[in-house]
């Protein structure tokens, strides 16, 4: 069957249901195994050959989910797949009455048929599906069409109601693995003059890892990074080995000095292996938009400066295994808690961290690594700046001797804490 053809298919099914349909597995498949991916593999194909269509979409109005792969030149053998995907496909089908599949050219010209009800589907001829059904299946397939002719796979991304969300972002995914998949040949033949392109400012080429800087236009090598496994956590460079951090090399002339903003010296910064560190077990604590702490198996860090080159500083004392982060710089263990590196003087197990950002038990208040010398027993916020920003001072602050403004910006001792005459 070596002509334009492919498999059309309407079916019954609720939205709940069809991202279950794209997230199941495959007894044997590569890549995961799951629906979702496969069918992203022949959307994927659409762009070598754009002659093939495929078409992925979801009416939530009517709980349908239509699907169409027409390829160039078809082969029965591509077939294959289908008899457990529709077994599959069967088990979240919803109705009493029938849906079909068809096996059809563009014409239409039917060569086979399916026929699926709940839980259970059956090869059927031709004649037994009715005319109705291959006209609307083959209707619905042109209506994605403008002038019989379909858009290329990236315009289909975009376009509204061509392409079902959920089944999108699976394409995504299923990219994001066949560039990892292609990476490793493209490194080894990659060169000085042709670099392969990382992330961010860095290039891999005679199987090496360089950062360009722009201003002076130098390729700086990280001596010893795997390209393969290079990555930023949270804007620190890691790979499966090392964790690398900034030294400053110093200041150079630019090597062009078209299109850059001075003539001036630039602080050009090499990367270097920070010792001590595990690469492969290196993440953020907590998550990304929030992060002052880092951990591997055996620490945590906080990310620091040193004049000009930065670093990674151990948290003393930090029990990497129960280390939390809380807010406001802020973290604790299952013995200390801590503001950066330092240890405050908070029950670990018994503390209130506030909105405004005070941290307080007991016995002590802290203001980030400020002690505010109060009663922390009846110590109160009575009010700040603003709702929006909650900790941005200046603050009425209350415990039982009196009531006490407080400007954030500055450092607290006992001799500017200044009562309030007249109490609020």
């Amino acid at each position: 069957m070596a002509e334009s053809a492919g498999i059309f298919f309407e079916i019954s099914i609720s939205e709940k249901d069809i991202k279950r349909f794209l997230n199941h597995k495959f007894s044997h498949s590569p890549f995961g195994g799951k629906i979702g991916y496969y069918f992203s593999k022949l959307f994927n194909e659409c762009v070598t050959n754009p002659r093939n269509v495929f078409i992925f979409h979801y009416n939530k109005e009517n709980s349908k989910c239509f699907v169409a792969w027409l390829q160039n030149n078809f082969e029965e053998k591509l077939l294959q797949p289908f008899d457990e995907l529709l077994t599959i496909l069967s088990s979240y089908k919803i109705g009493e009455a029938p849906d079909y599949a068809i096996v059809a050219s563009i014409y239409p010209n039917v060569f086979s048929g399916y026929k699926i009800q709940h839980n259970s589907f059956g090869k059927v001829s031709v004649e037994q599906i009715p005319a109705s059904i291959t006209k609307k299946l083959m209707d619905r397939f042109w209506s994605f069409s403008k002038n019989n002719d379909f858009p290329e796979p990236q315009k289909a991304l975009r376009k509204r109601d061509y392409i079902y969300k959920n089944f999108k972002n699976y394409y995504k995914r299923y990219l994001t693995h066949l560039e990892e998949v292609e990476k490793p040949n493209k490194i080894m033949l990659a060169t000085k003059d042709k670099p392969f392109y990382l992330f961010n400012t860095f290039y891999a080429y005679d199987g090496k890892v360089y950062y360009l800087f722009s201003y002076t236009k130098q390729m700086i090598e990280v001596s010893n990074a795997d390209p393969l496994t290079l990555k930023l956590v949270v804007g620190i460079l890691v790979d499966k080995n090392f964790v690398f951090t900034q030294k400053n090399l110093g200041n150079f002339p630019p090597n062009n000095q078209k299109n850059i903003p001075f003539s001036g010296l630039y602080d050009v910064h090499k990367y270097v292996i920070t010792d001590g560190i595990d690469g492969g077990s290196f993440t953020y604590v907590k998550n990304k938009s929030e992060t002052v702490y880092w951990k591997d198996k055996n620490a945590v860090y906080i990310h620091t400066r040193d004049k000009k080159n930065t670093c990674l500083k151990k948290v003393e004392n930090a029990d990497v295994d129960t280390f939390e982060y809380l807010n406001f710089c802020f973290g604790r263990d299952k013995n200390n808690v801590f503001f950066e590196d330092k240890i405050v003087d908070i029950d670990p197990e018994n503390y209130t961290l506030n909105k405004n950002g005070f941290m307080f038990d007991n016995k002590n208040i802290f203001y980030y690594d400020n002690k505010i010398p109060l009663n922390a027993s009846t110590f109160k916020v009575i009010s700040y700046e603003c709702s929006t920003n909650p900790f941005i001072g200046p603050f009425v602050l209350e415990d039982k001797n009196g009531t006490y403004k407080f400007n954030r910006n500055r450092k607290w001792k006992d001799d500017k804490i200044k009562p309030i005459l007249n109490k609020l």
